[in-house]
């Protein structure tokens, strides 16, 4: 058995380390300046590991589009702006999720950007600060020309939000906000460019799908070489985190059933898609070349839910036509569980 070499031996030291700037990120009199980003040797090996975290920024770079000149183009292709009226209402609901979820992705993936300290995954980070913005007035701007009326954002969305912006854990802020909203904005924003509710909406989500699987990258890339040095604590609370972002995730859900079956959008199918991005996701990050020693670990302390599991949880929430009826016990079940979903909403609202 070959005993590690030096450089192996350092390779790991710098893992727990880079782990430990992620949980517990560094105050710049602790750190500034970085003096180890001008060593030409530690640099050449941390860009050899990271060369696909910082072409991240690269690409952000090649697929800048300008928001107004796009939107403006859109608007003129297709003679302006004709939203259904009796959708706009329903589209409020979801465009309120949209909007202020990118707002609040802007401001987090500034506050990575400012508190990293890996070049590669700061200049990806710097890259999203200036999409989110995009997206942002992007959508503002079009919600205003279309004359759709946006309503409070609901009270489990408001929560969720408001913790991945308060959270000084900066992988609690990766994971949640680059694994789990940047994954839902991505499958919403599919499906309402596919349920062609008005032609300038479809086309103009085309822009922020491709930018939004861009940012999903930035965590599938960042957390394989990070998650395998957590320790069991950082681990579990990682977990107990994701979980609750799940679940106010899967109980905001629940509250736009109506708004969704307006919009001609299928629920069950837009939480396939979701699954189906997840499993994608954690595969490649298990399938990291450049860390072959940690494929086991690449997705340690992430929420994980099995392709059965996941199926059975489908049927049960969003049961698909043709099924056998439901037992009673069933139907109480699920009656009771939008009710409770409906209540908290209201509760998270009120305390707002």
């Amino acid at each position: 058995m070959h005993e590690p070499s030096h450089e192996h031996e350092h390779e790991h030291e710098h893992d727990r380390q880079r782990a430990a700037q992620w949980t517990r990120p560094r105050r710049p009199r602790d750190h500034f300046p970085p003096y180890e980003l001008a060593d030409r040797d530690i640099v050449a090996r941390t860009e050899k590991r990271t060369r696909k975290l910082a072409r991240l920024y690269h690409v952000a770079q090649d697929q800048a589009w300008d928001g107004r000149a796009v939107l403006a183009e859109l608007v003129a292709k297709h003679g302006g702006i004709h939203f259904p009226e009796d959708k706009k209402e329903a589209m409020g609901r979801l465009a309120a999720v949209l909007l202020w979820g990118e707002l609040a992705a802007w401001s987090i993936s500034a506050d990575l950007a400012l508190q990293l300290e890996d070049p590669a995954a700061k200049m990806a980070a710097t890259s999203q600060v200036f999409d989110e913005a995009r997206h942002f007035y992007v959508l503002r701007d079009y919600l205003w020309q279309a004359g759709i009326p946006l309503p409070r954002l609901g009270g489990y969305s408001r929560a969720l939000l408001v913790d991945l912006l308060e959270t000084d854990n900066l992988l609690h802020k990766l994971v949640g906000m680059q694994l789990m909203v940047e994954n839902a904005a991505l499958v919403l924003f599919k499906m309402v460019a596919d349920a062609r509710l008005e032609p300038v909406l479809s086309e103009l989500l085309y822009y922020y799908e491709r930018d939004e699987a861009r940012h999903v990258g930035l965590g599938a890339l960042a957390l394989p070489s990070i998650l395998p040095q957590l320790s069991p604590l950082d681990a579990g609370r990682l977990w107990l985190f994701q979980l609750r972002v799940e679940l106010f995730m899967l109980a905001g859900g629940l509250t736009m059933r109506d708004a969704f079956a307006a919009l001609g959008m299928d629920q069950a199918a837009m939480q396939l898609y979701s699954f189906e991005l997840q499993r994608d996701v954690y595969k490649r990050m298990g399938a990291d070349k450049l860390r072959r020693e940690s494929r086991a670990g690449a997705t340690r302390g992430l929420f994980k839910i099995s392709r059965a599991g996941q199926d059975r949880l489908n049927r049960f929430l969003f049961p698909p036509a043709g099924d056998a009826p439901r037992s009673r016990w069933q139907s109480e079940a699920l009656r009771a569980l939008l009710s409770l979903a409906e209540r908290g909403d209201r509760w998270l609202a009120a305390r707002a």
